[in-house]
Formats: structure tokens, sequence, C-alpha cells
């Protein structure tokens, strides 16, 4: 544990340990509102009169005729596909969760002016669901996870990656987070498990693990968590036609993802047999942001605009890690060296600002027979912004260089035959990446129907999102990625009450 004081000025003391991909959930909205609003698409910018459309458009809120409350309850089911080097794993997930709950309040004008209602409202819902399990596995032909590790030790000597005799490994394993980061730590798991070791001649780390014919890997994600939204909301009705509003909304986030990555069948005169790597990184924290609206009509016509301020989230993240390997010796002796500093990494924390939004919408009303709408939301993911500056210039590079501008496309119909209604809703999601192999565009169908039983209304919906992607196992050495093909099925149930 020597030459500490000299490494100082080579490590970043604050460790970037979300990803892109990791960075862009945190960021990306996928809301779920109640039944009617899902089973059209969430297309309800210019039509307003929905709990949830007040997330769309807080002009919304103006547009109700009656005092209202409800809450919607919500049952998805994830399965994913992956493909990794011609192997093929399909992995299903269910949850049931109470996703939505709010109520708007009217105060009619029963006077003159100008103003002819002000509403009040409060909405709650679910603005991400991260509930996702995957695996992913295959014989790698090139890589190795060694790869990684000695990406991470670029730097390091034997001394630095050292337990002394009145230390432990996880005073040193707390040590060397706490004053050098992240890879100081990777380095170290991997040097005090005997999966790689130190050449004095090259000054350098190398690994032990031969893999010339490839090396079977299997890498399991779990993920869990959600983004809540909280809608304060206020707006007022402007003669006949016009509606205008505004939100002061909150976030509640928390997110986990474990991963566990192992490695088997290895070359025969490889000393290492078998590689055990899990970790746990768990994020959580508050967010703030403003939403303007306003919508007009024009007859049978609707029109709304919106804007969604960034959301400032002020996160903080733990870690958590682990690594088991088996070796063989010369005589073919078997070891196991299981490194678990039984650590819990501690960050500062650090604040995301999510880009702007700006949403513009028309609807049509065919008298009381239905209704057709649609939305264009644009929002540039390129504008996402991780603070401090000087800790985080990496990801924000990568985040300009690599995001781009979106423009979503939701499209609804609603039939109402008497108490009836049949509803029927569409939805593009264009991908945040410029490079179209990253992510593809993703779109959702949805249907669903609704009753009104005089005062106490009863709505369910369907709806059916499919998207692939490629996920990289690693952000560094063993980045070989797999193709993630994901359908989300989403059924949900509103009950709202009028008074």
């Amino acid at each position: 544990m020597l030459k500490k004081t000299l490494l100082l000025i080579l490590f970043s003391l604050t460790v970037q340990s979300q990803n892109l991909s990791e960075i862009l959930n945190l960021t990306t909205d996928i809301p779920n509102g109640t039944a009617r609003f899902e089973s059209m698409g969430g297309a309800f910018g210019a039509l307003g009169g929905d709990l949830s459309a007040i997330n769309t458009n807080p002009a919304g809120s103006a547009v109700f005729i009656d005092n209202q409350y409800g809450f919607t309850l919500s049952s998805e089911k994830k399965e994913n596909k992956t493909i990794f080097f011609n192997s093929s794993v399909d992995e299903n997930d269910n949850k049931f969760s109470f996703n939505q709950g709010g109520a708007v309040w009217i105060l009619k004008n029963s006077g003159g002016g100008n103003i002819n209602k002000i509403s009040f409202g409060f909405n709650a819902q679910t603005n991400n669901s991260y509930k996702n399990n995957f695996e992913i596995s295959g014989r790698n032909t090139k890589n190795s996870i060694d790869t990684f590790f000695l990406n991470n030790s670029v730097g390091l000597n034997v001394s630095d990656l050292s337990v002394g005799s009145n230390e432990s490994i996880s005073r040193v394993y707390r040590y060397l987070g706490e004053n050098y980061g992240y890879s100081a730590q990777q380095a170290f798991l991997a040097y005090q498990s005997y999966l790689i070791n130190y050449d004095e001649i090259s000054k350098s780390f190398f690994s032990l693990a031969n893999y010339e014919n490839g090396v079977d890997q299997r890498y399991i994600s779990e993920t869990k968590g959600v983004n809540t939204k909280y809608n304060i909301n206020i707006g007022i009705q402007f003669k006949e036609n016009f509606y205008f509003g505004m939100n002061i909304n909150t976030h509640d986030l928390y997110i986990q993802n474990w991963t566990g990555h192992n490695e088997t069948n290895f070359s025969e005169n490889s000393a290492i047999s078998e590689i055990n790597f899990e970790n746990q990184i768990t994020t959580q924290g508050e967010g703030l942001s403003l939403q303007f609206g306003g919508i007009a009509k024009l007859k049978s016509f609707r029109f709304g605009i919106s804007y969604q301020s960034p959301t400032w989230y002020t996160l903080r993240d733990e870690t958590w890690q682990s690594i088991d390997v088996k070796s063989i010796d010369l005589d073919g002796i078997t070891y196991q060296d299981i490194v678990n500093p039984n650590v819990l990494n501690i960050y500062p924390d650090y604040k995301i600002n999510t880009p702007s939004s700006l949403t513009t919408s028309a609807a049509v009303v065919i008298g009381k027979f239905g209704i057709l709408s649609m939305d264009l939301v644009s929002k540039d993911y390129s504008k996402s912004k991780l603070r401090p500056k000087r800790d985080f210039t990496s990801i924000n590079t990568e985040i300009s260089s690599k995001l781009t501008n979106t423009i979503d496309l939701r499209i609804g119909g609603e039939i109402r035959l008497e108490k009836l209604s049949l509803r029927v809703g569409y939805t593009k999601l264009e991908s945040p990446y410029k490079d179209s192999l990253t992510m593809t565009d993703s779109n959702s169908t949805s249907f669903g129907f609704g009753y009104d039983f005089d005062g106490i209304l009863l709505s369910f919906s369907h709806k059916i999102l499919k998207s692939n992607k490629n996920h990289s196992l690693f952000d560094s050495g063993l980045t070989d990625s797999a193709e993630v093909m994901t359908k989300h099925s989403l059924s949900n149930i509103s009950l709202i009450f009028k008074f």
C-alpha cells in the first residue's frame, strides 16, 4: 500500500458508476396512466378531461365539468428474448401495482367576467417502471471479462493492490474507492482473486485465463424500481374556448440493478477454470419540474400545446460487488478464491438535468359519437447533463455525441355508444441514439373500453409495447453486446368517481 500519494492525481475521486444506458433509464419517461389514457395511446394533449391527461398538458384539468377522483391498478408482463453469439434465451417477468391516483376540483364562476372556471388537481402516477429481468448466454469466441479488469488496472502496480500484514480486504478495497475510485477497486478484485498477475518487466498486469477457443458466458440482469411523478395542478377556463394550466411536478426515483456474470469452459491449459462476478447498483433521489400548457377549441377541433421543463434530479448511488475465481495449478490442484469486501460504496450526491420537451396536439370531436386525437412530442436527449461538470466530463461528452432529438407520435380514437366507449391507440417512440443499431424505434398498440355507471366510470385497457436494443455486457474491455427484444404487455383497470 505504497505510492498512494502519487496516484491521487491519476484517479477521479468521484466514481462515475452510471453508464449511458443507465442514464437513459433515468431520463426516459414511459408514463403509465389511467385505462382511458393508455387505451388511446396517451394522445390527450388537446383533449384533457382525464386525470392522466394533466400529466401531458396541465390545461386539461380545466376541461373537466365535474369534480372527479379515481385510481388505477396495473398488471404488466415483460418478455425478453436475447441473442448472443447465435445463442438465445427467453425470460418472462410479471408485476402487479397501484400505478395511478388523483383528483380534480372545479370552481365555477357563477358571476360575470372572462374566467369561467378554475380547477385544482393532483395526480400521482408511474413515470417509468424499471422492473426488467433478462439473461444473456452463449460462447464468446473473442473476449473474456479479464479484459475488463485489465483495462481498469492501467497505471497501477502490485504495491497498490496488495494487502499488508495488518490490513484486510475490506479496508484496502474501501481505501482504494475513497482515494482512487472505481477502476482501482476493479483491479484490486481481480488481483486478489488471482485472475490477473503483474509483470515486473513490462510494468503491467496480465491475465491468467486462456480462452483461445472461446469461453462460455452467462450474464444475468435483474432490475427493480419505479419513478413516480406527482402533479400539483392549477387550471383556468378563459371565456368558452380557451384553457390554460400549470403543474409543479415532484419526482420520487428508486432503481436497483443486480448483475451476475459467469464464465466457464476455458481452454485446457488455462490456469483459470471459472469466474463469477457480481455487481449491484442502487440509485435513488428526488426531482422537480414545471409544466405549462394551453388548449383551444374551434368548433369541432381542439388544439393543444404544452411545455415541460427539464427535470432537476438530485441522486445518490450505492454499489456493492464481489468476485469468485476458480483456478488450477500445475499439479492439478483446484483453488477457489472468493473476494467479497462486504463494503457498500456510498457516493456523493450528484445532479442530472433531463431534457425539456414540447408537445403539440390536435383532435377532432365528432359530436357525441367519437374522438380522434394526435400528439407529437419533441425531446432532445443530447441536452441531458450531469453535474458537477468536473466529475462527469466523459459521460456528458458521450451524451452530447451519441444521443439526439426525438419526435414521438401518439394517436388515439374513441367511439361512444351511449354509456359504452370503445377505444384504440398507437404510439411510436423514436430511439434517442444517433446510431440506430444501438436501439431501434419502438411502437405500441392499445385498445380498451369504458362504461359510465351514472357517476362511476369503469375503464379497461391493454397495451403491447415492442422494442429492440443492443446491450453491452460491460462498458470497458468486455463490450460485446447481445440483442435484447422486449415485448411489454400492460393491462390497466381504472375506477373514476364523479362528485
